[in-house]
């Protein structure tokens, strides 16, 4: 292979990668929102089994303690139960409650289902299996300490697998329950022959003696998070491949339309041929440019009619509706292109510095000296602008942008005109891109910061710029906004920065 024909090799392999990259970035993006969203989906579902799960519970809680206690002491009163008699089968809410959950377990095996693990865990249990281990323990601990804290959960790892860990403090100990967790002299006597020891007695009021600890099973969810994040990331691969190799047909067809266009002379009825063919392409292109709503919309719908072709073998429309899925990709590559640069800013990527603000501002007007001569706008800058301590490129993309909105919505003013400069409130300096152009209505002022929000939805542009320039401003600790007194009377946008020290 010769030196020439590597040289092209290399360019086209260079020129794959940098058409590809864009898709793949999307994929990657798409991917890892995708999984972010339906782990979190079965991750509240689990949590919500939980709060069900403790809401039986504390039901069966409050029937002890309000049906089956009174009832108890009633009875004992009346003679019908031993002074000394206690049962924790009878009495004990919490042994009731570990009771029932053994068999709701049980029950939960029977139907293939994994077993929940729950546990009234405390640091001074009347029985071993209630023993707090050192997380718990901690966390009984935390909730005392700080009242604020209502909860604690997280994602835990045990034998492989994983689990959504809760727990909540139990109820504060009053005076009530220190009937039978104060001193051990003053408990019932069954009570104090039952538990020989000092387990369950001494506690005190006004703390968290337990909490409820569970581990929900979530391994199967979060198999099948994966497993779906996978198989839609794969349909949408696909798509994106679909859409960067029509895009090279196009860019094929568009050359061989210039060959043919070359040899018209010669070739008068081929001519005709592509004549009506491109006539074909542009009713395509106005009908697409004003019906489309929704590029995503738009390649499913169209990527659903090549397949129904297929089926059919009706290769004659296979054209047009790849041409339907190319317009909305199009759409898709701007908006994902000002979405990734909307993305990037709040994350350090070049390393804040001082900068002067008039070299800067220059450095952009010079930058934008054609679009500025070709709309004969006049621009002028205020003299002696400040030093300012910030991310030199990502400012001048606000300065670029707010300059560029000021050309674009002139209206029809023969003298257009521009105007950065700066004014000090209270101190802080505020910088402004003032204009005599079509001006903004109060109701808009707020509207118009706002992703995709355009006054003309028929102006060029994706609706982005406003937002990157809020949001650059406010990563650097200031705000934007726009003054106006309304329709023809011109706009001045302000932002601020934060206080440099």
């Amino acid at each position: 292979m010769s030196l020439e024909m590597k040289a092209t090799f290399g360019e086209k392999i260079r020129h794959f990668i940098r058409q590809a990259a864009l898709p793949v970035t999307a994929m990657v993006i798409v991917a890892v929102t995708l999984q972010y969203a339906i782990s979190a989906f079965f991750i509240n579902d689990a949590e919500d089994k939980v709060h069900n799960l403790l809401l039986s519970h504390r039901g069966l809680h409050q029937y002890i303690q309000r049906v089956m206690h009174p009832e108890f002491y009633k009875a004992r009163r009346q003679g019908a139960i031993a002074p000394d008699y206690y049962s924790p089968e009878l009495f004990s809410s919490t042994f009731i409650v570990r009771v029932d959950h053994e068999l709701y377990n049980e029950e939960r095996k029977k139907a293939g289902l994994p077993e929940i693990y729950y546990k009234m865990a405390s640091n001074n249990p009347r029985n071993p299996v209630n023993r707090a281990d050192k997380t718990e323990a901690s966390l009984i601990r935390m909730f005392n300490e700080n009242r604020t804290v209502k909860e604690y959960r997280s994602i835990v790892t045990l034998g492989g697998q994983k689990y959504l860990y809760y727990a909540v403090p139990f109820i504060e100990t009053n005076k009530d329950c220190l009937r039978c967790h104060g001193k051990r002299e003053d408990a019932p006597p069954g009570l104090q022959a039952l538990y020989p020891g000092q387990g369950g007695f001494n506690e005190k009021a006004g703390v968290f003696r337990a909490i409820e600890s569970i581990r929900m099973p979530i391994s199967q969810e979060i198999s099948t998070a994966f497993i779906l994040t996978c198989s839609i990331s794969v349909g949408f691969a696909a798509l994106l491949m679909l859409f960067f190799f029509n895009t090279r047909l196009k860019s094929q067809v568009q050359a061989k339309t210039a060959t043919l266009e070359k040899e018209a002379e010669e070739r008068k009825k081929r001519e005709a041929d592509l004549e009506i063919k491109n006539a074909e392409l542009e009713r395509f292109t106005y009908t697409v440019s004003h019906d489309l709503k929704s590029p995503i919309i738009t390649i499913k719908g169209f990527t659903g009619s090549l397949e129904k072709d297929l089926e059919n073998g009706n290769y004659g429309r296979m054209a047009g509706d790849l041409k339907r899925v190319s317009a909305a990709a199009d759409r898709m590559d701007a908006l994902l292109r000002d979405l990734l640069e909307l993305s990037t800013i709040g994350r350090v990527i070049h390393t804040p510095e001082l900068v002067d603000m008039n070299l800067l501002v220059h450095d952009v007007l010079e930058q934008l000296a054609g679009p500025l001569k070709n709309n004969a706008v006049t621009v002028t800058v205020q003299s002696n602008l400040p030093t300012v301590f910030c991310d030199r490129q990502r400012l001048a993309e606000v300065v670029q942008n707010l300059v560029e909105n000021a050309i674009r919505y002139r209206g029809d003013r023969i003298d257009p005109q521009i105007r950065f400069g700066m004014r000090e409130d209270d101190g802080t300096h505020i910088f402004f891109v003032q204009d005599n152009g079509i001006g903004i209505d109060k109701k808009y002022h707020h509207i118009i910061f706002g992703l995709f929000n355009k006054l003309d939805p028929k102006s060029n542009g994706t609706g982005i710029g406003l937002a990157l320039v809020k949001r650059i401003i406010e990563v650097h600790g200031g705000k934007v906004w726009v003054e106006s007194d309304g329709e023809g009377k011109g706009s001045t946008f302000c932002f601020t920065l934060a206080q440099q020290q």
